[in-house]
């Protein structure tokens, strides 16, 4: 059986995301998009069960009935996808987006980095990178880590694009070995406050 659940502002009782259920789902945090963890990471927030002992097909309805009626602000569909813990953007994939819809998302999006940007965060997980020599000079630093791939990949060829040049170094920055016997790479942490 299926549920629909609401995660609310325990402040202000608004609720900012709806979701179709069953299990544990409701309570999970992660598997959720930017603008849900956005939201869920500066608000006190809480979730609630709307209405349960539903099939499948009342609960996709009633989502799409509750994200019309409701508006919240982290849903950025109109509901009633089967995901099962696939991201968007494959659920989505071949089916076009209205217009109001893209806006929608753009301005949630927009929100949030002016958001980060006025509490003085630099970068979107608070962390810097440094590429080092193979002496362990500075060679070049970066205000995200995920430009690390870029440079990567446009500089020096690695991988088939930069998502795969990122993946690639992102093994190295956790075990802090040398990368094709050239560089190490570094986190630096951002000083948040």
């Amino acid at each position: 059986m299926y549920y629909i659940y609401h995660w609310f502002n325990a402040e202000t009782n608004e609720v900012f995301y709806v979701g179709l259920g069953t299990g544990n789902r409701r309570y999970q945090t992660r598997n959720r998009n930017k603008l849900f963890k956005a939201y869920y990471a500066k608000n006190n927030c809480g979730v609630r069960v709307f209405k349960d002992g539903l099939d499948y097909e009342e609960g996709r309805q009633l989502e799409i009935e509750q994200i019309k009626e409701l508006s919240p602000c982290c849903n950025m569909t109109k509901g009633g996808e089967k995901t099962n813990g696939a991201k968007i953007s494959k659920t989505l994939t071949g089916r076009t987006l209205s217009q109001e819809h893209k806006d929608n998302v753009s301005r949630g999006i927009k929100q949030w980095y002016k958001e980060r940007a006025t509490e003085g965060k630099r970068t979107l997980n608070g962390k810097k990178a440094a590429v080092l020599s193979r002496d362990k000079n500075v060679i070049r630093t970066f205000d995200a880590k995920y430009k690390v791939g870029t440079w990567l990949h446009k500089e020096h060829g690695y991988g088939n694009n930069e998502r795969s040049a990122q993946r690639k170094a992102d093994k190295y920055f956790k075990t802090k070995e040398l990368f094709d016997e050239r560089f190490y790479f570094i986190e630096i942490v951002v000083d948040k406050q």
